[in-house]
């Protein structure tokens, strides 16, 4: 069986710099550190990770590789909340098409291959608690919120 080869590299974002991990058909996952990207893009097949230029990563998710099922329709539907904006769980799994899968929304954006570029921290409770956040914890999430002027700043 012959593998891919997935590419890696630091990239800016307005929430600090990602490590981005993509092959052909666009980025793979997305992480804190090159060590996880790494672990994520060889979850998603690559067979080999090279390092590739700061900033060369492509801005659009490969479907192709992302989960199937109510989970990829969740993370399409969460791509799509715009910057400033947040979301419950609930309509959340309403927009991908199953109304009383909240549950199911929360599980979906805790295993997220790419945060940042899905935005999972935009997705908060129905109580309008922004909640946990698996990238870096409830204070992270808080804080990109804030950034993005989802949430007034020292929220």
């Amino acid at each position: 069986m012959t593998g891919w080869v997935a590419q890696v590299a630091p990239v800016p974002t307005e929430h600090g710099s990602w490590w981005m991990a993509w092959g052909d058909g666009g980025l793979l996952a997305s992480a804190r550190s090159r060590h996880e990207a790494d672990r994520r893009a060889r979850d998603a097949g690559a067979t080999r990770v090279l390092r590739a230029r700061p900033g060369d990563a492509p801005v659009e998710p490969d479907w192709t590789r992302m989960p199937a099922g109510f989970r990829g329709r969740a993370l399409r539907a969460c791509h799509l909340i715009p910057r400033g904006e947040v979301i419950t769980y609930a309509e959340l799994a309403r927009r991908a098409g199953s109304p009383r899968a909240a549950r199911a929304v929360g599980s979906a954006m805790a295993s997220n291959p790419l945060p940042v570029v899905i935005p999972c921290h935009r997705v908060v409770r129905a109580d309008g608690v922004p909640g946990d956040y698996a990238a870096g914890g409830a204070a992270a999430k808080i804080r990109m919120l804030c950034v993005e002027g989802a949430l007034p700043p020292g929220a």
